[in-house]
């Protein structure tokens, strides 16, 4: 997302101050309330207010295996059918494992996922889950399926049966459909937190009785929602365009303490760490460091000051940067279409202006 401000001082009898700004057709900050503006040796002036919504900060829109639910919400999906490579019971030379047999295996490519963040990101989750499809039309199958992904691995067991030929393989019952078979696999969103770029599917089972068994094909349904988990971590970077004009900036920070502080509305599934960085005119931040503002929940409070010491040092100011960190909540919710996290930009400056 790019904002863009201007700071506008102009000298009369008094000072009036006019703030104006626009983004990229998605961040406005030319409405700014000029009743809101305080004028002394300490006042208050809006720089704006905006928002960022929710395709600026995760590319839902460049992974094509994302579709938007009924209600709003996001799932990723992977389908297609596993090889198999024998039925149980038919000695065809492969070892056995345990007395389990290798049936069936499937590759999955995850490299579309790898394209939500622009930067580097940890994908927790809270269920992930995969459908197994079987068209099991004669005995019952013990079986082992087992995920993996880059260094993570997961397995779970459960029971095949020609009466209930479906598996539903995944951490949480409560999501379980109608006709299948419930199978716990609390390590599986583990196996994506990082993203490879593929993982293996493999099926393996073993006859639970001597009759015979008949299987002519087993399709899976990878489901991803994207509910965030309280592992969850990604990085986002926001910039306010021309924040500070430069036929001003000399009469702004002479002197005295500056703040630059607002309000943040967010009705995205993640807590927020914002970092505030000010940067020149060729994008290099002033040697100004900023604590870091934690915001939780749904409404909170930011605060940066500029010191006296670094006053001088805003002679060079024209942009802003906020480097949002993303963090899962600990009770999860589901990411959706036109959630947003808004802002309200003000500048108090303590000291008065030098004319």
């Amino acid at each position: 997302m790019i904002m863009r401000g201007k700071i506008l001082f102009q000298a009369l009898l008094t000072i009036v101050f006019f703030c104006t700004a626009c983004v990229d057709s998605k961040y406005d900050l030319s409405k700014v309330d000029t009743d809101d503006i305080t004028i002394g040796d300490e006042w208050v002036v809006p720089l704006g207010s905006g928002s960022v919504e929710v395709d600026d900060v995760i590319k839902v829109y460049k992974v094509p295996s994302i579709k938007i639910e009924e209600d709003g919400s996001y799932t990723a999906r992977y389908e297609k059918e596993l090889n198999i490579v024998q039925v149980p019971g038919v000695d065809v030379g492969i070892p056995l494992t345990d007395n389990y047999e290798p049936i069936a295996s499937g590759t999955v490519d995850l490299k579309d996922l790898q394209d939500l963040f622009d930067e580097g990101f940890v994908l927790g989750l809270v269920d992930p889950h995969i459908l197994l499809n079987s068209e099991l039309t004669e005995g019952d199958i013990n079986c082992r399926f087992t995920i993996e992904g880059g260094e993570r691995n997961a397995t779970a067991n459960f029971v095949l049966e020609k009466d209930k030929p479906n598996a539903w393989i995944g951490p949480n019952e409560s999501s379980v459909k109608e006709g299948y078979t419930f199978a716990g696999c609390k390590e599986l969103p583990t196996v994506i937190e990082n993203i490879p770029s593929t993982i293996e599917l493999n099926l393996l089972g073993k006859k639970s009785t001597t009759e015979t068994v008949s299987i002519s094909s087993i399709g899976y349904e990878l489901e991803i929602p994207l509910v965030p988990s309280a592992s969850f971590q990604a990085v986002t970077t926001e910039h306010v365009k021309d924040a500070f004009d430069e036929s001003f900036v000399d009469y702004l920070f002479s002197g005295g303490t500056a703040t630059i502080f607002g309000t943040v509305t967010n009705t995205m599934p993640f807590d927020l760490s914002i970092i505030m960085k000010i940067v020149d005119i060729y994008g290099r931040p002033l040697d100004i460091v900023f604590p870091e503002q934690e915001i939780k929940g749904n409404t909170d409070e930011f605060s940066f000051e500029i010191k006296s010491k670094d006053m001088y040092k805003m002679v060079n100011a024209k942009d802003i940067q906020f480097v949002m960190e993303l963090s899962g909540r600990e009770q999860p919710e589901a990411l959706k279409t036109n959630q947003k996290i808004s802002l309200e930009l003000k500048l108090k400056k303590t000291g008065g202006i030098s004319i």
